[in-house]
């Protein structure tokens, strides 16, 4: 096969490919669209995103069972496993083993680590006290693994509810003065906004519930904040309470906090941008310098060891 050929085939698999995707999503836009525009009548109810449904599989649940037991030991200090409990309801896990099931991983993945190098290391016959602490230092780094994970997923969803926060004021601020109660705009845009930004909407499901429930909206609100953990949230909360017992109009308060929430995003923004050339400095240093001195200065280098040091050692007598 020509080299014609492997390109006429490789542009012709690029082409269906791409062509496939544009069809593809073009679909998947077209069902969302559809989704979001049907009557309130045929969309599922938002209280169906409050479901806590067991796992029916059984390997699934009786490893959580077993995870759940394990885990036990971690909740006996109970400072240390609230720590634990509010890092899990940042990062969205709300039941109540959600604690208990993370020392049973953390006490999984501490074994884990260690136990098969240390089986290598007997069966090679090479159990020597470098091994020892070598799992030793496997063990600790399965311990702690957990938690680093767990606090990424919180930063991340964190970061999703903070960039979403704006927008869902905006829907809220349009509900609000179209007539609608404050637990009816919370519905509505809970509804609204749960293909594009999941993390918030299932949190305002939440606090709808718990005023549908009988609970108060300073505490409902409150709760709201602290199962967030974002500052923009709060900050939001803490304006809605203060606007309400003082009398005034919460769209309007929402809307001067909408205009501060976009500030500060596009702030941010602009500081991570201005960090941008001091994280490149370790990469153009050791990864692109590199390379280009030897493209750069190999040939010349190339030429000067094969033909001038011969020359001048020649002239010089050293040849």
């Amino acid at each position: 096969m020509s080299a014609t050929d492997i390109l006429v085939s490789i542009t012709t698999f690029l082409a269906i490919a791409l062509m496939t995707y544009g069809i593809v999503m073009t679909y998947l836009e077209r069902q969302i669209m559809k989704k979001r525009m049907a009557p309130p009548r045929k969309r599922p109810a938002a209280a169906t995103a409050l479901r806590n449904e067991e796992p029916t599989h059984p390997v699934k649940r009786r490893l959580l069972n077993w995870l759940t037991f394990s885990g036990q030991w971690g909740l006996k200090d109970e400072e240390e496993a609230g720590g634990v409990r509010t890092l899990l309801t940042h990062a969205g896990f709300r039941k109540s083993n959600a604690p208990a099931i993370f020392y049973g991983i953390r006490a999984l993945t501490g074994l884990l680590f260690p136990v098969p190098f240390l089986i290598f290391a007997i069966a090679r016959g090479k159990l020597d006290k470098f091994n020892l602490m070598v799992a030793m230092m496997l063990g600790g780094l399965g311990f702690f693994l957990p938690e680093f994970f767990l606090r990424r997923m919180v930063a991340r969803r964190q970061d999703k509810i903070d960039r979403g926060l704006p927008d869902v004021i905006d829907l809220m601020i349009i509900c609000m003065e179209a007539g609608l109660a404050l637990q009816t705009s919370i519905n509505r845009v809970a509804e609204e906004i749960k293909e594009g930004f999941r993390e918030i909407s299932l949190e305002l499901v939440l606090t709808a519930g718990e005023m549908r429930a009988g609970i108060g909206r300073e505490v409902a609100l409150k709760n709201l904040a602290r199962r967030c953990g974002v500052q923009s949230v709060k900050s939001l909360v803490t304006l809605m309470i203060q606007s309400e017992k003082m009398g005034t109009t919460i769209a309007q308060a929402l809307r001067v906090h909408a205009e501060f929430s976009r500030t500060q995003r596009a702030l941010r923004a602009e500081e991570m941008a201005a960090k941008i050339p001091v994280k490149m400095i370790l990469p153009l240093m050791f990864l692109i310098m590199p390379p280009f001195f030897v493209v750069a200065v190999g040939p010349a280098a190339i030429l000067l060891f094969k033909f001038v040091f011969p020359a001048i050692r020649g002239k010089m007598g050293m040849g």
